[in-house]
């Protein structure tokens, strides 16, 4: 007589790769949803972010895509090496499983061994490609760091921002985050009015009423700042021109629109980031000065073109005579050149 007895765990083991199956075709093919609203039109995707936003996901995708290719690796040896408990490894690998990134290998005599997948390489490859991209890693700087300010001191308290760089949060795709790089994030909130910041030596910032909406907004720091604060507008009749901006309108007697905010925005920059340059202190006060000539130049009433840009050739001559490069200057040589664009058209 044939033995009649139903392998239960065969089923379960085929409707779970049915789910992957479906799981993993979601995430390549999202479905998208039209929102139309005044004035803006986007595609919502129904899928989330990817997992470089959890830095605990990243850390241990890497590490299962560092061992043998084809060898199953346990989780008490990850939780033993990174010193993770291995109920929270547990859950990350479940994670990982659930998205197709990892396959289990479960038996009778075995648990909790897992493998990357063919999907998991794509990953990891994507995850190294996002470690090189700087605009990648300045948008998660800003946002990782705001929300950390918020977690951290919600009271508005001024803190050490330094302190960040110490947290699992303040890696990006699996790459730490560099102090010119956090620098950077704080001088764009700053500028943006989500952060105060306090003192510079020793250094300490205070979240702003400003960043705590954003933060329980759940949008990120560009898309808050880009609903909440829409570009410049012009009122035009005859030769009187009111401009507005942020929120804040002024009015002008010009013959044609000069708006040299962009100017104004790159020498805040710069005297912000100014500390991570490496210069000497003598160079460095020197930048300084010429920085708060521009800013001083771009926010006058009567603002002059020639002038500006005078100051604005001073400041970046400065810049480019540092000897020893980084990134932060990099970024403000390249933020500058943007300005000068933005203002002037060449």
């Amino acid at each position: 007589m044939a033995n009649k007895d139903i392998d239960h765990r065969a089923i379960e083991k085929h409707v779970k790769e049915i789910n992957k199956a479906y799981q993993r075709a979601a995430q390549k093919y999202p479905v998208t949803v039209p929102v139309t609203g005044k004035g803006l039109t986007v595609s919502a995707g129904v899928g989330g972010v990817g997992i470089e936003q959890d830095p605990h996901l990243v850390r241990l995708l890497i590490w299962l895509g560092d061992q043998p290719r084809h060898n199953f690796a346990e989780q008490d040896a990850y939780a033993e090496e990174s010193g993770v408990p291995l109920d929270d490894v547990q859950v990350l690998a479940h994670a990982l499983e659930r998205d197709g990134l990892i396959d289990s290998l479960r038996s009778l005599s075995e648990d909790g061994a897992y493998k990357v997948t063919d999907d998991g390489r794509v990953e990891l490859r994507r995850l190294a490609q996002l470690r090189s991209d700087p605009a990648a890693r300045h948008r998660y700087a800003t946002d990782a760091f705001l929300r950390w300010l918020y977690t951290t001191a919600h009271d508005q308290h001024p803190v050490d921002p330094t302190a960040f760089l110490t947290i699992a949060e303040s890696h990006f795709a699996g790459d730490e985050l560099s102090e010119t790089e956090l620098h950077y994030a704080l001088a764009r909130l700053v500028h943006s009015g989500l952060v105060a910041n306090y003192s510079t030596e020793p250094q300490s910032a205070a979240i702003t009423i400003d960043g705590i909406d954003c933060v329980l907004s759940g949008a990120t720091v560009s898309d808050y700042l880009s609903r909440t604060r829409p570009g410049d507008y012009y009122s035009i009749t005859g030769t009187n021109i009111v401009a507005g901006s942020q929120g804040k309108v002024e009015q002008h007697n010009h013959n044609h629109a000069f708006d040299p905010s962009a100017i104004r925005e790159f020498a805040a920059l710069v005297q912000q980031l100014a500390p991570t340059y490496g210069m000497e202190p003598a160079q460095q006060a020197e930048l300084v000065r010429d920085a708060e000539a521009l800013a001083e130049e771009a926010g006058s009433e009567t603002a002059q073109p020639g002038r500006i840009r005078a100051a604005f050739d001073t400041v970046m001559s400065g810049l480019t005579q540092i000897g020893a490069a980084s990134a932060g200057l990099d970024l403000t040589i390249q933020h500058g050149q943007q300005a000068l664009n933005t203002v002037f058209g060449s």
